[in-house]
């Protein structure tokens, strides 16, 4: 049965509070209807004023979204790149995008079907792979939604106000753990994994010296996506004179996504 077919009621029964229950007796009325059948599928007593009542699995709500990518459909001509011919791709779930930065980037990355982009797709997680090409002291990841900080105690470079670290986002996820060209960062929303070399990131709220500053760090965020286009900003930091600096440094990787639909059941 279409999940959109079938309905959930809740109602409350009052009876007398000083007797016992001995029988409940229910009618069920269809009106504005011409034609059909009612499926009754279950029914639930419980006492007390807080409603309860079994909710769908996450694997009910949602369903794996595949795809097809034609690499004919943007072909010009004799389009052939090192020899490989356009091939077409049949049932693909996951979406790969490279990322190719310095210093302070903001990339995009879409949620959307290629075949339909009005169609409308779950908010997923996002996988990201980085490769540094130098050595960083700091790492900032986050949703590039935000505000600048202002008054006392507030900012983590109070004599430069327009620092970016002055800037706080709603999402973003900080390393503390420093890193030399080539080293491999991984934060991963599909498996809430979060490491520099393979060495575990802190996830815990805390505050920490960057140099002349203090940085406190709220709850750890992973990346997720809604539908639609969604900024991702990637800061790499290096301690120069006491200071947290964008010295350009270099980095590559990819952003990996799933992408799903509503399922069979509806909540």
């Amino acid at each position: 049965m279409n999940k959109e077919s079938w309905t959930r009621y809740f109602t409350k029964v009052e009876g007398a509070k000083d007797k016992k229950v001995s029988s409940i007796e229910i009618d069920f009325v269809v009106e504005n209807a011409e034609q059909g059948s009612v499926h009754v599928t279950d029914f639930q007593l419980q006492d007390g004023e807080q409603v309860t009542a079994t909710i769908p699995n996450t694997a009910e709500w949602f369903k794996a979204k595949y795809g097809t990518l034609d690499e004919t459909v943007t072909a010009v001509g004799d389009d052939v790149y090192l020899g490989d011919q356009p091939r077409v791709f049949e049932n693909v779930q996951n979406r790969f995008y490279n990322i190719v930065g310095r210093g302070h980037e903001v990339i995009v990355v879409p949620n959307i079907f290629e075949s339909n982009f009005n169609e409308p797709t779950v908010t997923t997680p996002v996988d990201l792979t980085l490769y540094a090409k130098n050595e960083f002291d700091l790492l900032r990841i986050s949703s590039n939604y935000g505000a600048f900080k202002t008054g006392y105690g507030e900012m983590v470079y109070e004599d430069e106000p327009d620092h970016p670290l002055n800037k706080r986002y709603t999402r973003e996820f900080i390393f503390d753990i420093p890193g030399g060209p080539g080293s491999e960062i991984k934060l991963l929303g599909t498996q809430r994994v979060a490491t520099v070399d393979g060495k575990p990131a802190n996830l815990a709220s805390r505050v920490i010296s960057v140099g002349e500053g203090k940085l406190p760090i709220r709850r750890q965020m992973f990346m997720g996506l809604a539908y639609g286009s969604n900024r991702i900003r990637i800061e790499f930091y290096k301690l120069v004179d006491g200071v947290m600096r964008d010295t350009g440094i270099g980095f590559w990787g990819i952003a990996e996504l799933f992408h799903w639909e509503e399922g069979g059941a509806k909540f």
